[in-house]
């Protein structure tokens, strides 16, 4: 027979009555039960699970339809789970039952990509029915951070800093921060800074990853070497003769930190007179007053030392250092400039026609201040400029101890016509043009007659012997190059005018012969380098100075005095290294005047 649920229920059996027997017979009651299988049972959200990484998360299996009502197991990679099981039964009209059982887990890492079961059975099965479901173990990513620098990190060194994740879900968006505050349009795993600077130095960089779970971060801090710099360095110190304990103060800043010293410019060799940051000057005397240097050294880095000077300025009256003269063209915007040296500082008025400019009522003038370190300047500016604002303009300067003045003349500026610049440029261009092709030219003549003086058997003796007769032996050097060398000589006083007799030379009627007075000479007597004063025959020279020196120099050979009757010939000259310098022969030898 074909059995129903809805066959499920008590019967009897009955007798009907009959005429004999009037009363029915009803045998006991007898219940049938229909066992029903249940429905395969469900892992809400499976076939994968996400469950949250360290916290309790309810897993729920539904097991439907079964009558009597399955009993539910749970198992993880084949292992039962025998704890934080709740169940509950639900009975439908139709008397099967459903059946919601949860386990609670609290899911760790290694539970990740398991496999979670929940069995359903009932007297109506034979075999147990399954459903399975794949754990997703869910959580925050999990950062490390590192830079690209493996030494130690120096200013202008270009950084990546980069920040390796781990997560699940994996897609997680990123910021950057410096220093806990949010470095705007940085959104990648990466942050470049380009080209450090020492203002990075112990900064503390961070990197934010957020996915669907939550936020982690992670931050380094960064160590940067970099050269010294100063602050706070008061550069210009005014002072008076006697004043006590002035206090010259050098602050300078580095990584590693800068070692100072003190040394004042000129005096004593420079020598270091002190290694802190501040110097003091116990009483300030007159060479006191001058330049400080402070120099600053990172030691053992490769960063070079700065300095900075500090002036010790003596107080006194204004010095006005403008230029008495000062040039605009009227289309201009006219300004006339004074500047004073002013210590302690002061203030500036101006004069025109002997009146006091007054700016606010002049309505046409104003004026720009600047202090400078060691006094002021003040300029002047003049609107609405015409011809007669030219003239002079009396600048005076007031300070505690004393004023100056100066009149400055403020002429027309003459400005050159385009045209004749431009003719001008053009002409330059042309003059070094010319020049250039002259030299290349005189280059080649040059070279020209090298090869031709080269040839001859001659000449090439001449060079031999010019070689190694030289007493400076310089190779090449030409005779007329060994005269301008050796013949720097005295000679009589006759000849004083010629040679410019040096006056701080003793009486002793001679004079100097210079090198180039020689050539000159020469060149005025048509070649004859000896025409109007050659020696006699018979003339010998001194011996004194024999050994060819005086005072680390090359001595000078001496001529006894004569008229320029007896000089009929040129003699042969001997130095006093015993080389001999033969009268010039004009026909075979080129005179030189450059090497």
């Amino acid at each position: 027979m074909d059995i129903q649920l809805e066959d499920d229920a008590e019967y009897r059996c009955q007798v009907t009555p009959t005429d004999d027997d009037p009363t029915p017979l009803l045998s006991n009651k007898v219940t049938l039960t229909v066992r029903i299988p249940p429905f395969n049972p469900v892992i809400i959200g499976g076939p994968v699970v996400a469950v949250e990484l360290g916290k309790a998360t309810n897993i729920t299996c539904l097991v439907n339809g079964g009558k009597p009502g399955p009993t539910v197991t749970w198992y993880i990679d084949n292992s039962r789970i025998a704890n934080n099981v709740f169940t509950k039964t639900t009975i439908r009209p139709n008397k099967t039952e459903d059946v919601v059982s949860s386990v609670t887990m609290v899911a760790k890492e290694e539970d990740a990509g398991k496999t979670l079961e929940c069995w359903a059975i009932n007297d109506a099965l034979k075999e147990h029915l399954k459903t399975t479901a794949t754990l997703d173990v869910q959580f925050k990513p999990k950062v490390t951070i590192k830079h690209n620098i493996t030494r130690p990190i120096k200013e202008k060194d270009n950084i990546r800093i980069t920040c390796k994740k781990i997560a699940n879900p994996s897609t997680v968006t990123w910021r950057w921060y410096r220093n806990n505050a949010m470095i705007q349009g940085e959104n990648k795993d990466y942050l470049d800074i380009r080209s450090i600077g020492p203002e990075y130095d112990k900064n503390k960089i961070k990197c934010e990853a957020t996915n669907s779970i939550g936020v982690a971060s992670e931050e380094v801090q960064l160590t940067v070497l970099y050269g010294a710099y100063f602050t706070g360095v008061r550069r210009y110190i005014p002072v008076d003769i006697g004043d006590r304990n002035v206090k010259l103060e050098c602050i300078a800043e580095g990584n590693p930190k800068p070692s100072l010293i003190w040394r004042k410019k000129g005096k004593d060799n420079y020598q270091p007179l002190s290694t802190n940051s501040i110097y003091t000057i116990p009483y300030v005397m007159p060479s006191s007053i001058g330049a400080y240097v402070c120099t600053a050294t990172s030691v053992n880095t490769g960063f070079p030392d700065v300095s900075v000077e500090v002036h010790l300025l003596l107080k006194g009256p204004p010095e006005i250092i403008s230029e008495t003269q000062q040039y605009a063209a009227p289309e201009d915007t006219v300004s006339v400039e004074c500047v004073a040296r002013s210590v302690p500082e002061g203030t500036i008025e101006w004069y025109r026609s002997n009146e006091k400019i007054t700016y606010a009522e002049s309505g046409r003038y104003t004026h720009t201040y600047t202090p400078m370190a060691d006094g002021l300047k003040d300029t002047l500016h003049i609107k609405d400029f015409h011809d007669s604002d030219f003239g002079e303009y009396n600048c005076t300067v007031i300070n505690s101890r004393g004023n100056d003045s100066l009149v400055i003349v403020l002429l027309e500026k003459e400005v050159l016509p385009l045209a004749y610049i431009i003719g001008g440029v053009c002409g330059g261009v042309a003059v070094l043009l010319f020049i250039a092709g002259a030299c290349i030219l005189y280059h080649r003549m040059k070279h020209s007659d090298s090869d031709s003086y080269a040839e001859t058997d001659s000449n090439t003796e001449i060079r031999k012997r010019d070689k190694t007769e030289s007493p400076l032996d310089f190779g090449k050097s030409t005779l007329m190059d060994q005269w301008r060398q050796d013949l720097n000589y005295q000679c009589p006083s006759d000849y004083d005018e010629v040679y410019n007799k040096d006056p701080r030379l003793p009486s002793s009627n001679y004079g100097t012969l210079k090198s180039d007075n020689f050539i000159n000479a020469y060149e005025n007597h048509n070649g004859h380098l000896f025409s109007d004063y050659t020696h006699r025959g018979d003339e010998t020279f001194p011996t004194e100075n024999t050994n060819g020196y005086t005072n680390g120099t090359y001595g000078t050979s001496s001529f006894r005095s004569a008229s320029r009757t007896d000089f009929v010939k040129p003699v042969e000259y001997t130095d006093p290294y015993g080389y001999r310098l033969p009268p010039a022969d004009n026909s075979t030898t080129q005179l030189a005047t450059n090497v």
